[in-house]
């Protein structure tokens, strides 16, 4: 897997009436991130695709498609049966995307 480092935007940072909430979503990340961390040590696939199906849902909503594409993939595989194994790439590549996200207009 390549690691890109480019800084992932919001559609919405532009927009005035969003920008405090998607800082707010952004500066969760962390958080979240901490949490599917957890799930896998403790490998617990329905928290797992609980919590990948929420950021699905909020990532598309704060306006990071790419974000929320990612998680929909690790999701689904999930749905499916797949092991933590199976789905280890594609967690990373969220991860990844989710350390990349920015709260910050792009100029």
């Amino acid at each position: 897997m390549t690691t890109n480092s480019e800084p992932i935007y919001s559609s919405l940072a532009s927009d005035p009436d969003y920008v405090d909430l998607v800082k707010d979503f952004v500066n969760a990340f962390a958080s979240k991130a901490g949490a599917i961390h957890q799930c896998v040590s403790e490998n617990n696939l329905v928290l797992l695709q609980r919590t990948m199906h929420q950021m699905r849902g909020a990532c598309g909503s704060y306006g990071f498609p790419t974000l929320s594409e990612s998680a929909a993939k690790v999701e689904e595989r999930l749905k499916a049966g797949g092991t933590l194994e199976s789905v280890d790439e594609s967690i990373s590549e969220f991860l990844n995307l989710l350390a990349r996200a920015s709260a910050e207009k792009p100029r």
